[in-house]
């Protein structure tokens, strides 16, 4: 019986069932499973496929084996580990859901999930949330933003859980597919979801007075069916995303206004950072590539974690 995972707890899922009326069940993974990838700290994630077992005699449902996934996302577990943590698979799109300040914007962290959704070939958006508090000021700051990745191909969306402030386009976008909500704790990933989609009851949280950052309110990544035959999945707010080991010239091709400059260098193996006759660097300080988007190429490149 094959059947979609909901949420994944390590040994143990949660899978509806596919076939007929039967529900929501929980099963464990067979050992062969767990030991197909060692170096992932959950085999198994939100939005696979999974084949499963019933045990008449005991009542229990195992796993027997997962379909192939079309894309997932994923991460280093750690900065030291060489593990790694898929958070959604089989997605449509994902969303980055940010706010500009509690906690505070920050286009070094937008641009490693932008990089790695471009890196499994899924669509990614920018959501700037908690817009009922920004003043002129803010939404200038908030326009800039969008100006900066719009060059790069990358849509920014405003919207407000409390005002309603882009909830009517936000929910016809999201009417469709599986797509991820990740971010920071704090950004209102999970009050976004209430207000689109009433009766979820995702869990929320507020903003911890010590660190002015996000308390972490979802706890394991979990995917909600909006009975419209589309999926959203809500994942735990995270403090960085831990970048894979891609090769130097990937990473540049990732960040499109790179790659759109890069044929034009004298050496084809440039890597933007040194070289002289570099097309990336002379576009940078004519502001045909925006200073923060090639600083957080740096950022990656050298494996720097102070984001900009």
């Amino acid at each position: 019986m094959k059947g979609l995972v909901l949420e994944s707890h390590g040994q143990r899922v949660t899978v509806r069932l596919q076939a007929g009326d039967q529900g929501v069940v929980q099963a464990t993974l067979r050992g062969k499973i767990r030991l197909q990838n060692l170096k992932s700290t959950n085999p198994v994630c939100c939005g696979d496929l999974v084949e499963l077992c019933y045990e008449a005699k005991t009542g229990d449902w195992t796993v027997e084996g997962v379909a192939e996934r079309r894309n997932h996302m994923i991460r280093k577990a750690t900065n030291l580990s060489k593990q790694t943590h898929a958070l959604a698979a089989n997605l449509d799109r994902v969303w980055v859901v940010c706010s500009l300040f509690e906690p505070k914007f920050s286009g070094g962290f937008v641009d490693r999930i932008a990089l790695t959704a471009a890196a499994f070939g899924i669509p990614c958006r920018v959501l700037l949330n908690k817009s009922d508090r920004w003043n002129d000021e803010s939404r200038s700051i908030a326009e800039h933003w969008r100006e900066v990745y719009a060059a790069a191909g990358i849509e920014v969306w405003f919207s407000s859980a409390w005002s309603g402030d882009g909830l009517k386009e936000l929910a016809n976008a999201m009417n469709e597919g599986t797509q991820l909500l990740t971010g920071y704790s704090g950004a209102g990933k999970s009050s976004l979801l209430n207000a689109l989609f009433p009766g979820l009851g995702a869990a929320t949280g507020a903003i911890s007075e010590s660190s002015r950052k996000g308390t972490h309110t979802t706890t394991t990544a979990t995917l909600y069916e909006t009975g419209t035959g589309a999926a959203i999945i809500d994942s735990p707010g995270i403090k960085e995303w831990g970048i894979l080991d891609f090769e130097p010239y990937e990473i540049a091709y990732h960040f499109p206004e790179i790659r759109e400059h890069a044929p034009a260098c004298r050496y084809p193996n440039c890597s933007h950072t040194h070289e002289p006759h570099c097309a990336v660097q002379l576009a940078v300080q004519d502001q045909r590539i925006h200073h923060e988007r090639f600083v957080s190429y740096l950022s990656i490149l050298t494996n720097d974690d102070q984001y900009n």
